[in-house]
């Protein structure tokens, strides 16, 4: 049986504080948004910003290592 603990400081970020944190840019980000291979927070108004949903990254990245 295998453990895996995860930590997230943020459940979700800006596109900048993404792009600082992985050391890409902000287009890069948007880039990868709009492939769909970064998952954002649904928005609840039109004119929300986007947020990458850190979450959501680290459940599938769970669900590969278990599998």
């Amino acid at each position: 049986m295998s453990n895996l603990s995860l930590h997230i400081d943020a459940p979700f970020l800006s596109f900048e504080e993404y792009a600082r944190r992985t050391g890409t840019t902000v287009d890069n980000v948007r880039y990868l948004v709009r492939e769909g291979r970064l998952p954002i927070r649904p928005k609840c108004k039109p004119q929300e910003r986007p947020y990458i949903n850190m979450l959501a990254l680290m459940k599938e990245a769970s669900e590969l290592c278990l599998s």
